[in-house]
């Protein structure tokens, strides 16, 4: 069968998190259609590449958060998630908002082990004329937040294909971080020793 990977795909309502999904599983554009609350529904991507074990991305697509209230994830999602997909409209900034409330309930859930289940956070709708969330805020936000941020469309999917391969990537083939850091500033000692010289 091959290896799994569980996503749950979380934001607020009417940011177009099944849109997204439907794109990237299905080929299929849903962004003119009339809008559906979704209860809870699961998508399947299968990643395959010469020479590698199948690997499949299992996105869990959450109903959409109240406008209002506390952001929060049921428990079963926070049990079975290998990593979060956290949604907001750039049209909408209160959806960037409840989404940075996500983050920081998902990050109190898991605590120091946060960075064992990444997040990644999409600002959908890039394509609209009346953006609300200044990319440049949202970039900032995420590299000090330590979030993967892309802007997408459900409308087109290729805009959506860098995000899915990052999940993939990160999970499946991670790369391994040495524990030699050469950041880190060498202490300059004294010596006593003295250097001779012949000539």
């Amino acid at each position: 069968m091959g290896r799994a990977m569980r996503v749950v795909v979380v934001g607020g309502r009417r940011v177009g998190k099944t849109a997204i999904l439907r794109q990237v599983a299905c080929f299929e554009d849903i962004t003119s259609k009339k809008y559906e609350p979704t209860i809870d529904d699961t998508f399947q991507v299968l990643l395959e590449e010469a020479d590698r074990p199948r690997e499949i991305l299992i996105f869990h697509d959450t109903g959409g958060l109240a406008d209002h209230g506390p952001a929060e994830l049921k428990r079963p999602y926070l049990q079975v998630a290998d990593a979060f997909v956290l949604v907001y409209s750039v049209a909408d900034h209160e959806s960037f908002n409840r989404m940075d409330l996500l983050k920081k309930f998902i990050e109190k859930q898991f605590g120091k082990d946060r960075k064992e289940v990444p997040i990644v956070a999409l600002g959908n709708m890039r394509d609209v004329p009346n953006r609300r969330v200044d990319s440049d805020f949202a970039y900032s936000w995420a590299a000090r937040e330590r979030v993967k941020l892309f802007e997408v469309s459900a409308k087109d999917r290729n805009s959506l294909v860098d995000f899915v391969q990052y999940l993939g990537q990160r999970h499946f083939h991670p790369i391994k971080e040495s524990k030699f850091s050469l950041s880190k500033k060498l202490k300059s000692e004294k010596s006593n020793a003295a250097i001779l010289m012949d000539f």
